[in-house]
C-alpha cells in the first residue's frame, strides 16, 4: 500500500517544449549571386579590353602596332586557358605541408584549389572568351588596313586570312598548352600564386 501511494504521490516530469527554430533570412542564392557578378565582371573587362583597342588601332595605325596587340590578346588568352585547366586538375595536398612550413605562395595555393571552379570560369570563360572577342574585332579592323587600297574584294580576302590565322592560333595553342597545363598543374598553380603575393599579401 504505502508503494502505491508513493507512485501516486510522484511528480511526472516536465514535458520540455521544443524551442520554436529561428526562421533564416532568405536573401539572393548563391548562383544568382555569382551569375551578377561574373555579368559585372565581364561587362568591365570587355568595355576595358575594347577601349585599349580602339585606342590602338585606328585606319592611321600602322600595322606592327596591330599585330602587337593580336598578339597581346592571344597570349592572354591561351595563358588563361592555361591557368584555367592547371587550377581545375590541380590538387590542395601537395600545398599543405608547403603552408604549414610558411612557404611564401602556399597558402594561396590552397585557396586557389578550393575555388577551382569559380577561378576557372573566371580565367577561361570571362577573360579568354572577351579576348576572343576583342581580338576578332582588332583582326577585323587590321584586315581593312589592309585592304584600305585594294577593293571590297582584296578587303574580303584579307578579312577571311586574318580570321582563319586567329582562329588558328587561339585553338592550336589552346590544344597544344592544355597537356602541359594539367602536367605540370602544381608548379603553374603555385607559381601564379606566388606572383599574386607580390600585389595581394597573404594573410
Amino acid at each position: 500500500m504505502e508503494e502505491d501511494s508513493k507512485e501516486k504521490t510522484e511528480p511526472k516530469p516536465k514535458k520540455v517544449k521544443p524551442k520554436p527554430k529561428k526562421e533564416k533570412r532568405k536573401g539572393a542564392p548563391d548562383w544568382l549571386i555569382w551569375g551578377l557578378s561574373v555579368m559585372a565582371l565581364s561587362f568591365a573587362l570587355t568595355v576595358l579590353f575594347s577601349f585599349v583597342t580602339e585606342i590602338s588601332i585606328t585606319e592611321k595605325s600602322p600595322i606592327w602596332v596591330c599585330v602587337i596587340v593580336l598578339l597581346v590578346l592571344l597570349v592572354l588568352n591561351i595563358g588563361c586557358d592555361v591557368l584555367a585547366n592547371a587550377i581545375i586538375s590541380c590538387t590542395p595536398d601537395a600545398f599543405y605541408a608547403m603552408a604549414s612550413n610558411k612557404i611564401k605562395g602556399a597558402k594561396r595555393s590552397v585557396t586557389f584549389c578550393r575555388n577551382a571552379s569559380k577561378l576557372g570560369s573566371i580565367f577561361a570563360d570571362v577573360i579568354g572568351d572577351i579576348c576572343g572577342i576583342v581580338s576578332g574585332a582588332a583582326g577585323a579592323a587590321l584586315a581593312v588596313i589592309v585592304a584600305v587600297n585594294g577593293g571590297s574584294t582584296k578587303q574580303i580576302i584579307a578579312s577571311i586570312v586574318v580570321s582563319a590565322i586567329i582562329g588558328a592560333l587561339t585553338v592550336g595553342g589552346k590544344a597544344l598548352f592544355k597537356h602541359f597545363a594539367i602536367k605540370y598543374s602544381h608548379g603553374i598553380v603555385f607559381g601564379f600564386a606566388r606572383f599574386t603575393t607580390f600585389f595581394v599579401k597573404e594573410k
